[in-house]
């Protein structure tokens, strides 16, 4: 997967830009607050239709603007089509050469990054929704139907925790929705249990890679859902729910299932959470990445990594061996620093430099 060019108007502090990104390696450089991040997430809008850091739609669009768009020219197996994102006020278009989406899975099929961003050694050290969210989000990356898995799961979610808060909840409701929520839930399950079976064979490999440590990274995924089958972990689920009925009435509350799940981070067999340094959590956390790279390549096509702020989380080692992890990947890498030096392992003949300064971008030799 490559992206050839970027076009972007409106978009944060980013002044009107169109960039030339042919290259493996495209590195964005500049002191602090100048849109180096923004830039990668105008990439990630593209690829995800979500902003990087969680931010409103509202504050995307640049100060005083009332509308951005964002626009990637993206080669996948051979075949290169238009990526465009609108953002108003009132809403976000996706569009596919030139048409508006109808089909979000024909427009994800063909865009796809992974990104790995100063905040996520949350994801080892923090509590479990993040990392489900990141679980989540390896498995929408990988098969973006996944999306929807979860969607309908919440929905259920939603309605059963309504019914629980009304002033009598009705027990013939909530058989129903106890049903839906089972089967439901068993597929977020089912499909996250997938997820962590591609990773885990990579983890300890790409930890090696990063830290030139031997350390084995072990994954396991803790729930209520247990099962081979998607039916059963439904028929598990169901009676967990029926165990936990007087309970959820009680505190007007659901109190079982998917969304109570975690994912365990073992080092050597030692809690990443409760032992690990910080320089392990980094390292750990890069190698969860690099293994969705890995298992990716596996499916068929590697996914764009996004790398923020290299030079504050990575020290040169760390760095050359990223390098040499994504570059063997065949992966196309934009990255950010504050100190371009920092990257000097990158190889000179396939390597973009962009400085970035109040928004503007301006390519140049290293």
């Amino acid at each position: 997967m490559h992206l050839r060019r970027l076009v972007a108007r409106g978009f944060r502090n980013l002044a009107p830009l169109d960039l030339d990104t042919g290259a493996q390696f495209v590195v964005l450089h500049g002191p602090n607050a100048q849109g180096k991040t923004n830039v990668l997430g105008a990439i990630w809008l593209l690829a995800t239709l979500k902003a990087l850091r969680g931010s409103r739609r509202s504050e995307l669009i640049c100060w005083g603007e009332s509308e951005a768009s964002v626009a990637g020219w993206v080669t996948s197996e051979g075949l290169e089509r238009q990526y465009r994102t609108d953002l108003t006020s009132s809403g976000k278009t996706a569009i596919l050469d030139g048409k508006k989406v109808s089909d979000l899975g024909e427009y994800f099929d063909g865009i796809r990054a992974i990104c790995f961003k100063p905040q996520d050694g949350r994801i080892v050290s923090d509590e479990p929704a993040i990392r489900r969210q990141w679980l989540d989000r390896a498995a929408f990356t990988a098969r973006p139907a996944h999306l929807g898995i979860v969607k309908t799961y919440r929905r259920c979610l939603q309605q059963k925790s309504a019914e629980l808060r009304s002033q009598k909840p009705d027990s013939a409701v909530l058989d129903a929705l106890d049903i839906r929520l089972a089967t439901a839930g068993a597929q977020v399950a089912h499909r996250r249990c997938q997820m962590l079976a591609e990773l885990a064979p990579h983890a300890s490999e790409m930890y090696a890679t990063i830290s030139e440590q031997d350390a084995k990274v072990k994954l396991s995924y803790v729930t209520t859902a247990i099962g081979n089958t998607p039916q059963e972990r439904a028929a598990a689920l169901l009676a967990k729910f029926t165990e936990m009925r007087p309970d959820e009435l009680r505190r007007s509350m659901t109190l079982a299932g998917p969304q109570k799940d975690d994912v365990k981070v073992a080092l050597d067999g030692h809690s990443a959470r409760s032992f690990a340094s910080r320089g392990q959590v980094r390292s750990t956390v890069l190698a969860l990445k690099l293994a969705e790279m890995v298992a990716a390549r596996e499916r068929g096509d590697v996914p764009l990594f996004l790398l923020d702020d290299v030079s504050s989380e990575l020290d040169r080692r760390r760095t050359a061996q990223l390098v040499g992890a994504l570059r063997d990947l065949g992966a196309q890498v934009f990255a950010t620093t504050t100190d371009p030096s920092h990257l000097e392992s990158l190889p000179v003949e396939d390597t973009r430099f962009v400085s970035v300064d109040r928004g503007s971008l301006q390519v140049h030799d290293k």
